[in-house]
C-alpha cells in the first residue's frame, strides 16, 4: 500500500511540475502559449517574415487542438507582443494578431495572421526582427511585384515577378507547371476594385482540385534560388469589359500549407515555401 501511495505521489508531483506557469525570468523563452507552454530559442527552427510563419524543430501535438489561450513573443522575459488563438468554430472576427486554430500548417508550424487593428504591424516589429537575427532564426522568404496589366475586349493579362530574399533556396508553386486551373485551387487569384472599393473583377478561371485533395507533387514546384527572381503571366478571360479608370489591384501568390508534412519541408537543401503573399498596386486602365 505504501508503494502504491508513493507512486501516486510521484505522479501527482510530475503533473504539478508540468503545470507550472512559465517563468518570466527564463530569458531563453521566446514564445509561449498560455501560461504553461514555453518554447525556447533552441525549440524554434526558423521564422519566415514574408508569411509570419514560425517553424518548430519538433512536432507539437498541441497545434492540432482548438486552442483558446493567448500567445506571446518574449525578449529576455519582456513581452514583445501578444495575440490570440482563433478556433475554427468561432464566429467572431479577431482584432489584432491571431493564430487560426487548429494550425493550417500541420504539427510543426504556426502562422500569425492580422486582419484588423494593430498598425504598424507588430509581427515584423524591429525588436522582433533583431532578436530573430541574433539567434540566426530570421528567414525573409518571398516578395512580389506587379509588372503589367493589359486589357482588351476579351481578356486581361496580368504579369508579376516573385523574388527570393531568403538565405535558403526555395521551392515555389509554378503556374507554368501546374497549369492555371490547378494553380487557382491554391489562390483566389486576381481582384480589381474601384476607388469606392467596389469589386469590378475577380478571377474567371475555374479551379481544379488535386487528387487526392490534400496532396502535393514535386513536379508542381520550381526552385527559386536565394536572390533570384522569376516572372509569370496569367491570362484571365473577361466576361464583361472594364471601363477606363483607376483600380486597386490585389493578387494572392500562393504556397502550399497543410499538404506538406514536417519531414517533407526540406527537399535536400531546398525548403518548400509555405503560406502566401499579397501583391497590391493601384493601376490605370486606359
Amino acid at each position: 500500500m505504501k508503494k502504491v501511495a508513493l507512486a501516486g505521489m510521484v505522479v501527482i508531483s510530475v503533473v504539478t511540475a508540468c503545470e507550472k506557469p512559465v517563468e518570466q525570468s527564463d530569458h531563453e523563452v521566446f514564445f509561449k502559449i498560455g501560461e504553461y507552454h514555453a518554447f525556447r530559442f533552441d525549440d524554434i527552427s526558423l521564422y519566415d517574415s514574408s508569411t509570419h510563419i514560425l517553424y518548430f524543430r519538433e512536432a507539437q501535438n498541441l497545434f492540432g487542438e482548438f486552442l483558446q489561450e493567448r500567445f506571446t513573443f518574449l525578449d529576455s522575459g519582456d513581452t514583445i507582443y501578444s495575440g490570440t488563438f482563433n478556433p475554427g468554430y468561432s464566429s467572431s472576427l479577431p482584432v489584432g494578431p491571431f493564430i487560426p486554430s487548429p494550425s493550417m500548417y500541420g504539427d510543426h508550424a504556426l502562422r500569425i495572421e492580422l486582419w484588423f487593428g494593430n498598425m504598424p504591424d507588430e509581427r515584423n516589429s524591429p525588436r522582433l526582427i533583431e532578436i530573430l537575427k541574433n539567434h540566426d532564426l530570421l528567414h525573409s522568404g518571398l516578395s512580389g511585384e506587379v509588372d503589367l496589366v493589359e486589357v482588351n475586349t476579351s481578356a486581361l493579362s496580368f504579369g508579376f515577378t516573385i523574388t527570393n530574399h531568403d538565405l535558403t533556396d526555395l521551392l515555389i508553386i509554378d503556374i507554368n507547371k501546374t497549369g492555371p486551373e490547378l494553380f487557382h485551387y491554391f489562390t483566389n487569384g486576381l481582384y480589381l476594385r474601384d476607388p469606392d472599393h467596389n469589386e469590378v473583377f475577380s478571377s474567371t478561371i475555374q479551379h481544379q482540385t488535386p487528387e487526392p485533395w490534400n496532396s502535393w507533387k514535386p513536379e508542381w514546384l520550381s526552385v527559386l534560388k536565394s536572390g533570384e527572381s522569376k516572372s509569370f503571366t496569367i491570362t484571365y478571360p473577361l466576361e464583361t469589359s472594364l471601363s477606363p479608370g483607376e483600380y486597386r489591384l490585389l493578387f494572392e501568390f500562393p504556397g502550399l500549407a497543410y499538404q506538406v508534412s514536417k519531414d517533407e519541408l526540406f527537399q535536400g537543401n531546398e525548403r518548400i515555401w509555405l503560406g502566401d503573399i499579397t501583391l497590391r498596386k493601384i493601376i490605370t486602365i486606359p
